[in-house]
Parts: C-alpha cells; structure tokens; sequence
C-alpha cells in the first residue's frame, strides 16, 4: 500500500494528460483524429524499421529472411503512407470498416430468418443486426466526420477519467503526507 501512496503523482499525471487529451478530443476533433492516425502511421513505419534490422541481422547469419523482408516493407510502405496521407488513409479504414459492418449486418439477417420461429432471442438479434446495418451506413455515408464523433465520445469520457485520476492522485497525496508526518513523530 505504501507504493501506491508514494506514488499519487502517477495517478495525478494520468490524470492531467487524460484532461489534456479530453479538451483536445473536444475542442479541435479533426486535428485530434489526424493526429492519432498519424502517430499511429509514425508506430507502424518504426515497426518496419525494427524488422528491417532484424531482417539484415538474419541476412548476415545466412538465416531465412526473404518473408521478414516482405514484411519490412509492407510496414516501411504503410506507415510511410499513414503519416504522408493520413487523412485519405483514415478514410480509407473506416470506410472498411463500414462495409464490414454492412455485410455482418446482413449476414445477421440471413441467419435470423432461417433461423425462423427457433430462436427465443429474434426480437434482439433483429435489433442488433439492423444497429450494425446503421452503424455501417453512418460510417460509409462520412467516414471522417464518424471518427470525429468517436473521438469526441472518447474525449467526454478521457475528462470524466482525468478528474477521477486527478481527484484519486490528490487523495492518496493527503494520505502520504500524513504518513509521513506520522513516520517524522516516530
């Protein structure tokens, strides 16, 4: 208990960067969702870096490396994309994943009614299949201004975890300072 008391900072700085975060993710959404796919782009092109050393690493020691190779560069080529086109590539995914929800949407429909009369639960898994069918729409009709909502949501729910965080990294400073005026007495 003692570790968790010392280190209230922790919860206090997760705190302060989830608020951080949070107003961000409120107040400038797009520019939030650019940056997010970007640095996401940004950890795929340093993962292809890694495995181009770890791909010339085997080359020298006369070990298989022409699918590491291949990896390297689907990596290198998509984080490099990412990051130069990291709206149109954003767009792109969630489009996707739109379409997949559209075709589990319907493929929801198609198993519920040859299911027929034998399936207790119809009533929900038409509720579920027709809120994947509209799920996918929304995401097809504006992909980015989708993402936008989503971090937006993300962002409501980062400012109610940062004053939780922050409020709890207080508390627990309270706590140590009181022990250690107590441990000061002793």
């Amino acid at each position: 208990m003692n570790i968790l008391v010392r280190n209230w900072w922790i919860y206090l700085l997760n705190g302060v960067i989830a608020l951080i975060y949070g107003f961000l993710a409120l107040f400038l959404p797009a520019q939030t969702v650019e940056a997010i796919a970007w640095y996401a782009g940004l950890a795929i092109l340093l993962f292809g870096l890694v495995v181009l050393v770890v791909t010339i690493n085997r080359i020298r020691e006369k070990m298989p490396w022409k699918l590491l190779m291949l990896q390297a560069v689907l990596y290198l080529a998509a984080g490099a994309t990412i990051m130069v086109y990291t709206r149109q590539t954003l767009s792109l995914f969630v489009t996707v994943i739109g379409i997949l929800a559209l075709v589990a949407g319907v493929f929801q429909l198609i198993v519920l009614v040859n299911l027929g009369n034998r399936f207790e639960g119809k009533n929900l898994g038409l509720a579920n299949a027709l809120l994947t069918l509209l799920f996918g729409l929304l995401l097809l009709i504006n992909p980015f201004a989708f993402a936008q909502a989503v971090v937006i949501l993300s962002g409501v729910v980062s400012l109610f975890a940062g004053v939780l965080l922050v409020w709890f990294g207080w508390q627990l400073r309270k706590i140590d300072k009181a022990e250690s005026v107590i441990d000061q007495e002793v």
